[in-house]
């Protein structure tokens, strides 16, 4: 990944953009998620602060489109800018195009960031925002995408296979689903009971079929390249890569419990779940053992680390839904908090320790950068790991207990949401350390891209203790 800067330099600017709309749209949400869930906690805070548009109806959407859309999006997008013409070794070329679509994803961010704020979401699941704002998307990815393609060119044989055909799945999935949600759900398509389902699949394309397979191409390219293993079974990944995509979108069905959806489906998405949280244990089988003997890399390097972490949030993201798809827990859990803990695993673990290892680990071959031995690193992650580690398993914990409860017609109202009260309290507190440790990246990416410290290493370290030698602070040149 160290070919010359001048071949593939005409993608900086468009992932710089990306990149600096992906923090900042995290900082964002970060502080409006906390004040929504101090509104959990704090009821009467609405009619101290009688502003709508601070609401908890209008603050939980606007997050949740935030972190996907925003930051983890926009970031991904920006690493792979970064990444894909060093994997295909094929330069991208109009550079002004792509910097034009990365400003315009981030015009349809902050437009659906408007009417969220103004007019509340529209209600379907994860397509909050309006037409005009799905037609930019749609817009800028067509542009950005097609960029991205360059990533499948020349031989097959010439390059890592498992992450271009990641590559390839996510690049059909988003336009694919996108747009087929567009028209089924509010062109008219899907009547009646087909509303739901709709949206439970464009759910499904989003998440395991867009950001997950997204979220594979970093570990698969990265976690060889920075611990200088190969990967070892291609027969398996390929097994596991077909499983991913014939699945991903089939999980949302296994959320279906109660409503008008056929059981057949819903049986479906079960089998599916499980049959998927297999084939992630195979990814899991090739990707581990890369990590094998690397304890003092990943203690020293701070990309690795965080890749460390997202491979291992990966496994239990999908063990966690392969659980809840179990058809007595399902119905058990369906009106709870466990969709936090999931959107806690899947968005905040998973996809975002693979996006600031990425970030780590390809920003410097794209602005020519050195990371500091400074103390926001350590900062960074272990206020976002420990963060979002205590707000996943608080939410995991409250939510069965809140599915007991409520399967318990002994049990009033009043009850069940005196137990989900302490959880709440400590969610807030992770909510509030993993916006702590997002600070601290922001402060460091800013001054990296604005060059005001002498570059010390193109790969970030953490800083070692005052005792030992400084000499062996230069990590390994990838």
């Amino acid at each position: 990944m160290n070919a010359p800067l001048s071949s593939f330099s005409k993608s900086a600017l468009a992932s710089l953009i990306l990149l600096i709309g992906s923090v900042s749209w995290a900082l964002l949400g970060a502080g409006l998620q906390v004040l929504a869930t101090l509104q959990l906690l704090v009821p009467s805070l609405a009619y101290l602060l009688p502003i709508p548009w601070i609401g908890y109806g209008h603050l939980a959407p606007l997050t949740t489109f935030l972190f996907t859309y925003g930051w983890i999006t926009s970031g991904f997008l920006g690493v792979l800018l970064i990444l894909i013409p060093r994997i295909s070794g094929i330069p991208f070329r109009y550079g002004k195009l792509l910097s034009s679509a990365a400003l315009l994803w981030q015009i349809a961010v902050l437009i659906g960031v408007a009417e969220i704020i103004w007019n509340g979401a529209t209600g379907l699941i994860s397509l909050p925002f309006s037409r005009s704002v799905t037609y930019l998307f749609l817009a800028s990815f067509l542009i950005l995408g097609t960029g991205l393609t360059r990533g499948l060119g020349r031989s097959w044989k010439s390059g890592p296979l498992l992450p271009r055909l990641y590559l390839l799945a996510a690049l059909l999935a988003l336009p694919l689903g996108l747009g087929t949600a567009e028209l089924l759900l509010r062109g008219g398509l899907a009547p009646g009971a087909l509303q739901i389902i709709a949206q439970l699949v464009w759910h499904s394309f989003l998440h395991h079929l867009w950001l997950t397979p997204l979220a594979l191409v970093l570990l698969f390219q990265l976690l060889p390249t920075l611990t200088g293993r190969p990967v070892g079974s291609l027969s398996l990944g390929l097994l596991a890569w077909g499983a991913t995509i014939g699945l991903g979108g089939w999980i949302g069905m296994s959320l279906a419990s109660e409503g008008p959806v056929p059981s057949w489906l819903q049986s479906a998405g079960v089998v599916a779940t499980i049959l998927l949280g297999v084939a992630v244990w195979g990814n899991g089988t090739l990707l581990k053992p890369l990590l094998d003997g690397k304890i003092e890399e990943c203690r020293r390097q701070v990309a690795l680390r965080f890749l460390a972490v997202s491979l291992w949030s990966y496994l239990v993201s999908y063990a966690w839904l392969a659980f809840l798809a179990i058809p007595g827990i399902r119905q058990a859990t369906t009106f709870t908090v466990v969709a936090q803990a999931t959107q806690s695993l899947l968005l905040f673990s998973f996809y975002g320790n693979a996006l600031a290892g990425a970030i780590y680990a390809l920003l410097p071959a794209s602005r020519t950068v050195g990371w500091p031995r400074h103390p926001a690193l350590t900062i960074h992650f272990w206020f976002t790991t420990l963060g979002i580690a205590s707000v996943a398993f608080c939410y995991a914990v409250a939510g069965i207990l809140q599915g007991l409860a409520l399967n318990d017609p002994g049990v009033p109202m009043s009850t069940i949401a005196s137990y989900l009260r302490p959880f709440l309290s400590v969610v807030l507190a992770g909510q509030v350390f993993w916006w702590i440790g997002q600070l601290a990246f922001s402060t460091i990416f800013f001054a990296t891209v604005l060059k005001l410290f002498h570059s010390v290493a193109p790969v970030a370290i953490f800083p070692l203790p005052r005792d030992e030698p400084t000499s062996s602070l230069n990590p390994v040149q990838h």
